[in-house]
């Protein structure tokens, strides 16, 4: 029972469903035909007609008919179409079909709103820019962008004074306000009759009447009922009025418009001209015949606009084909594709494009042609003869493209000094130069120049290429004015003025500590440590000259440099060792301890990444006048820096030791014994590694040390008994116990075998089971 039910609906629905498919698709099919009319093929939407908003409410914003795509005539422009209806027949060259009263009207879509101009359009590249393009210039056709996006200053402003020239029309609204006698305030608007109908007054006809002579005839009107009063006429509401744009428009139609437009305001409300469409012959239709002719180049670049004429109702706005049009390019100021109307030549056409730019190469002209539709060919001149009329100024067909060269950026005859001058650099050749007049220019030498000899670097070309030659010079006699040494400049040449020999300014390094005058020093060419402690008046009696700090600069940059690359490659063992523990399987635990292993790695290069190099160079100080003329008396070099600490009495125990502290000195002890005094090594400690750091910074280990023989004692080689924990010690130094690098992990290899122990047991009690 319940499928024949579900079977009986299905049925029903299927009777049901094409009828309403057909009207829905029907209905939908005419308001999207009728959205994409309203929408997006005009670039305003609003259909005038009984009803619209346009009529009802008197909007003054352009209302444009919608084109449809349909046949055309050839060569004729766009035709227009009634929106939603069968398309009208078109006259080439006529206005568009209009929607009449009582027609269907296609339905607006809900929610869009009337545009006031055309919509941005893509900008057209024409065949002449793409063929120069090919030619390495970029051009466009002049003028066009004005409309790609109209700005809003050009739109016709309504609420402004008319002025007495105004031509008043069915729609506007007359505003009359009288006071004296008799007072009255009236809101008339002109019917299409053209009348104004005036209580106690009676019909008067306005239409056709400038804005001064309206109020003369209402004077008159009112004169003759009334005396002693007073009366200011104003316009409140102007009309809007239909106007077509036709032709080679961007967006050819029928405009809704302010009755204060004018022609220019109508092209960049309707996008201007196509790219096809021309730019020097803009036309105004009235009546049947041409009232203007209307050239943009005028406006745009002369702001000539004395023809740009206000529009009346039904005005045709007509933009025939471009006429000659020729491109220009290169170092000019306005290059770009010019059409062409008065001017025929190439000195007219520079003059278009704004004239030549400071950078100009006036002896060369190019204009490629297309020659009887056949070949391109090439034409060259010199520009210089033609703008001067030396020769004959170059006539320009359809398609031509000049190109105009800049002149090289290299520049031309220069010459060079540099060394010990105020301003060295490079400066002009002038003519007659010579080798006073360039230390002029470069602000004459400096006090510690070399006026004795200088040297000139000059190049001489040749067939087997450039050859240079050097002359000494005595910049003395030549700013003496020697004929022999001021010698003439010539292009490319090159003075090196010469500070005196070994010049250098002073250099600074500094002595703290325990000298007598510390401070920061000057110091000469070779000047050596012995020397320098001289002058700072030796050492305090506190002093300890074999604690002396002394670091460089360039050793502090070159040990930075190894102690970073150090790091980088401990860095990069790190991360070979991570990546092949993670090809490996681990367990839930294993993985855990590894991430934390990694973490911890990470952290210490963190660290070791934070230390900085100290450019400590161990010295062995001793009474300066002792030290002149031995190996360790170091000349100094700039930055230098020299500390002499007080005299220590302590030695330092630290790392693996009980209690890592300072002890006492006593120049018998060894270093065993200071171990001792400490706490003794750890359990952790690896007494196989024990170092000495030395107070100077030099550093002992088992190995310097022997048993029985010579070995190194931080300073000096001595004869030595029992290796290095026999050692005694100097005051400062530091005993390090380092810990064990390589340690078992007891607590996981115990539970590595309890774990094997256990899978034994269970195998075992598996076992004995089945043997029972």
């Amino acid at each position: 029972m319940l499928c024949k039910k579900l079977l009986s609906s299905l049925l029903i629905m299927l009777f049901v469903l094409p009828s309403s498919q057909v009207w829905s698709q029907t209905e939908a099919g005419l308001q999207s035909q009728a959205k994409f009319y309203v929408q997006n093929i005009a670039p305003t939407q609003a259909v005038s007609g009984p009803g619209s908003s346009n009529a009802s409410q008197g909007q003054t914003g352009p209302t444009m008919m919608a084109p449809a795509p349909g046949p055309v005539t050839p060569g004729a422009p766009p035709a227009q179409v009634t929106p939603g209806g069968p398309q009208a027949p078109v006259t080439p060259g006529g206005p568009p079909a209009q929607v009449t009263p009582g027609e269907v009207q296609a339905p607006e879509a809900p929610g869009a709103e009337q545009a006031e101009v055309a919509e941005e359009a893509v900008e057209e590249v024409s065949e002449l820019a793409t063929r120069a393009r090919t030619h390495g210039l970029d051009l466009r056709l002049f003028g066009y962008n004005f409309f790609r996006r109209p700005p809003s200053s050009f739109l016709p402003v309504q609420m402004v004074p008319v002025g007495p020239d105004y031509v008043v029309g069915p729609g506007d609204t007359v505003r009359i306000v009288v006071w004296g006698n008799v007072q009255g305030e009236y809101r008339l608007t002109v019917d299409r009759d053209g009348q104004i109908s005036i209580p106690r007054i009676g019909v008067v006809h306005v239409s056709g009447l400038t804005f001064k002579q309206l109020r003369q005839v209402l004077d008159r009107e009112f004169e003759r009922q009334y005396t002693n009063f007073q009366m200011n006429v104003t316009l409140d509401n102007l009309r809007t009025m239909r106007i077509y744009v036709v032709g080679w428009a961007r967006s050819p139609g029928s405009y809704e418009i302010s009755s204060l437009s004018t022609l220019v305001n109508a092209l960049f409300a309707s996008g201007g001209p196509s790219g096809a469409g021309s730019m020097r012959d803009i036309q105004v239709r009235r009546a049947g015949r041409v009232i203007v002719h209307f050239d943009m180049y005028d406006f745009l670049i002369r702001g000539d606009k004395t023809k740009d004429i206000r529009l009346m109702a039904e005005d045709v706005i007509f933009i025939p084909l471009a006429g000659k049009r020729a491109g220009i390019g290169g170092p000019l100021k306005a290059p770009a594709i010019y059409e062409l109307r008065e001017e025929q030549t190439l000195s007219e056409l520079i003059n278009l494009a704004g004239g030549l730019a400071a950078t100009a190469f006036k002896s060369r002209v190019q204009i490629l042609r297309v020659q009887d539709r056949r070949e391109m060919v090439l034409f060259e001149d010199d520009l210089e003869k033609v703008l001067s009329g030396r020769g004959p100024d170059l006539p320009l067909i359809d398609g031509d493209l000049v190109r105009i060269f800049p002149v090289s950026g290299v520049v031309a005859k220069v010459v060079r000094i540099a060394g010990a001058v105020s301003n060295p650099g490079e400066f002009g050749l002038r003519e007659s130069m010579r080798v006073k007049d360039l230390l002029h220019f470069a602000g004459g030498p400096l006090y510690m120049a070399n006026l004795d000899q200088a040297e000139l670097t000059r190049v001489y070309v040749t067939p087997q290429g450039p050859e240079t030659r050097r002359i000494n010079i005595n910049l003395r006699k030549a700013l003496a004015e020697n004929s022999r040494e001021n010698i003439l400049l010539k292009h490319d040449d090159y003075l090196f003025v010469r500070t005196v020999p070994e010049w250098d300014l002073y250099k600074l390094v500094d002595l703290n500590g325990q000298v007598k005058f510390p401070g920061r020093y000057t110091i000469t060419v070779g000047e050596t440590l012995s020397s320098v402690l001289r002058r700072a008046g030796g050492f305090t009696d506190k002093a300890y000259p074999k604690g002396a700090f002394f670091t460089r600069q360039a050793v502090k940059a070159t040990q930075q440099a190894h102690l970073n690359k150090a790091i980088d490659r401990i860095e990069a063992e790190m991360l070979a060792i991570a990546a092949e523990a993670a090809q490996t399987e681990l367990s839930a635990d294993e993985a855990k301890r590894q991430a934390e292993y990694v973490r911890q790695q990470r952290q210490l290069l963190a660290k070791l990444r934070e230390i900085q190099a100290l450019g400590r160079i161990v010295v062995r100080l001793d009474d300066p006048e002792r030290m002149r003329g031995t190996p360790q008396d170091l000349e100094l070099q700039e930055g230098d820096t020299l500390y002499i600490p007080q005299i220590q009495q302590s030695v330092n125990v630290l790392g693996a030791v009980y209690n890592p502290t300072a002890v006492i000195y006593n120049p018998h002890r060894t270093v065993k014994e200071y171990i001792t005094m400490a706490g003794g090594p750890t359990d952790i400690a690896d007494t196989g590694s024990v170092y000495v750091i030395k107070v100077n910074g030099s550093a002992v280990s088992r190995h310097a040390v022997k048993w029985f023989g010579s070995s190194w004692d931080g300073t000096d080689y001595t004869f030595h008994v029992g290796g290095l924990k026999s050692m005694r010690l100097d005051p400062g130094d530091s005993i390090i116990v380092p810990e064990k690098l390589e340690r078992i992990a007891w607590l996981r290899e115990i539970k590595d075998i309890a774990s094997i122990l256990g899978q034994a047991a269970l195998i075992a009690g598996v076992a004995i089971a089945a043997l029972k």
